[in-house]
């Protein structure tokens, strides 16, 4: 009797193992197919970013809708969207600024609603690649005004 229940519980043992062992196995399945349901795209020039940032238009009808994805340390340069901009974080951690405002940490999930001719910039943590989608409003008529690069000291200041 004794050796009949030491199987049973083993067996149950080993196939709650399986189960667990086979989730985990679905889970890291769920993640690579996250990580490619849009394209990196191409290099951005780095005349309007700093460090490896790469771009892939998905829209450009009127609203400009990109995905955006910063190395480490990629930023963009100071610079506004005349029609408004929002980003949706899909990835990552990152880094976002308005002119006047301390830096904000942003991460996998955020929504940044960025309003008209708001002077900002954004990209990747110091230590880590933030990929986003960005809704730039009205864009065909009014593109984005682009400024002078983000200091390293201003960068740095999110680390603080």
């Amino acid at each position: 009797m004794k050796i009949t229940k030491l199987l049973i519980l083993a067996t149950i043992s080993a196939s709650l193992i399986s189960c667990h062992e086979n989730k985990k196995s679905q889970d890291k399945v769920s993640e690579t197919k996250q990580e490619i349901v849009f394209p990196k795209g191409d290099k951005v020039p780095n005349d309007k970013f700093v460090g490896n940032v790469y771009q892939a238009i998905l829209s450009d009808e009127g609203t400009r809708v990109s995905n955006v994805t910063f190395e480490p340390n990629g930023r963009t340069n100071w610079h506004n969207h005349p029609g408004g901009q929002t980003l949706l974080v899909t990835d990552g951690i990152g880094y976002h600024q308005e002119e006047g405002k301390p830096v904000q940490i942003i991460k996998k999930g955020d929504v940044i609603k960025i309003g008209k001719n708001v002077k900002h910039w954004h990209g990747g943590s110091a230590e880590h690649s933030m990929t986003h989608i960005a809704v730039s409003i009205d864009h065909e008529k009014n593109p984005s005004k682009w400024f002078d690069s983000v200091s390293d000291e201003t960068y740095r200041s999110a680390e603080k």
